[in-house]
C-alpha cells in the first residue's frame, strides 16, 4: 500500500521536472547572496565571500543537475540535496560571522 503523504512519495521528489527546485533554490540563494553581501566586511574577512562563491556554485551545479542528468528520481532527490546545502551553506557562513564578531 503506497502512502502519498510519505515524503519520499511527493512529486517534487519522484516525477516533477525540476523547474520547482530551480525556482525556490534561486530566491533563497538570492536572499542568502543579498546577506552575504552585506556581511563581507564583518570578521572573519573572507568568511562572507567564501560563502557567496559557495552558493553560487551551488546554483550552477543545480541547473546543470536540472538539464544533465535524464533519471528523474536521481535527477529531484539531487536538485533536494543541492537545494538543503545552499540554506546549510548560508546558515554555516552567516555562524562562523556571528561567532567571530562576538569574540
Amino acid at each position: 500500500m503506497s502512502d502519498p503523504q510519505k515524503v519520499t512519495q511527493q512529486r517534487n521528489l519522484t516525477t516533477a521536472s525540476g523547474a520547482t527546485w530551480l525556482l525556490t533554490s534561486g530566491v533563497t540563494a538570492l536572499i542568502c547572496l543579498v546577506m552575504l553581501w552585506f556581511m563581507r566586511e564583518l570578521e572573519p574577512i573572507g568568511a562572507a565571500t567564501t560563502g557567496f562563491v559557495t552558493i553560487i556554485v551551488l546554483y550552477l551545479a543545480m541547473i546543470a543537475v536540472r538539464y544533465g542528468i535524464a533519471n528523474t528520481r536521481v535527477r529531484l532527490w539531487m536538485l533536494a540535496v543541492l537545494a538543503i546545502a545552499i540554506a546549510g551553506t548560508f546558515i554555516t557562513v552567516a555562524s562562523i560571522i556571528i561567532l567571530g564578531y562576538e569574540s
